[in-house]
């Protein structure tokens, strides 16, 4: 794969691994693509690992508890705009959630219906999809989705997500997505000095 098409699956792992997988197929599904991507990125090494020895059931019930509850030290819903609102309050969570969805629309992308688990517009799975997207449109030769790609990560991904994962890898509840988040923030570290992101 080239170095364009392994970041965009990387960031499609992250959005799978996020997504609630509720199916045998999509989780067996996503074991695999773990399992090929650990190769591309080494620290997804020990995600794989720790899926492999769990359950699907094991999966369901740390995300449901980590993440659907709404219950712990801190909240550690996986949305932009939720956590924003708590931290910062509605004007900063709205204007959030509004610029994503500017973002979306500028590629004429609507949510997906129809499955038992819809993420948010500004949900960790949406934004590292569209991430995917971005970086996949930028391989196509669209030289807007590069510019929008480190707009994009600045402001959705940068701005947020490893305080997030922060809170997830120190929370006592957490063990599979302790991992993943030690990954995810690994990536996130690697994609900031690729795109010239300063702290």
């Amino acid at each position: 794969m080239k170095e364009l098409s392994n970041r965009a699956f990387i960031y499609d792992i992250f959005s799978d691994i996020f997504y609630y997988k509720l199916d045998d197929d999509s989780y067996k599904e996503m074991l695999e693509k773990i399992k090929v991507a650990k190769e591309v990125f080494e620290p997804l090494s020990e995600v794989f690992e720790l899926l492999n020895t769990k359950q699907k059931k094991d999966y369901l019930i740390e995300y449901t508890t980590l993440f659907l509850t709404g219950i712990g030290v801190k909240p550690l819903t996986p949305v932009e705009s939720k956590r924003l609102y708590t931290l910062m309050g509605e004007k900063v969570a709205l204007f959030k959630l509004n610029d994503i969805i500017k973002f979306y629309k500028a590629y004429k992308l609507r949510p997906k219906m129809g499955d038992f688990f819809q993420p948010e517009a500004d949900h960790i799975s949406s934004i590292m999809a569209f991430m995917s997207f971005l970086i996949s449109k930028e391989d196509e030769g669209d030289q807007r989705a590069i510019m929008d790609e480190r707009n994009f990560f600045i402001s959705h991904v940068y701005g947020w997500i490893p305080d997030w994962a922060n809170d997830v890898i120190v929370d006592d509840r957490s063990e599979i997505f302790k991992s993943v988040c030690k990954a995810l923030n690994e990536w996130i570290n690697v994609e900031k000095d690729r795109l010239g992101v300063s702290n």
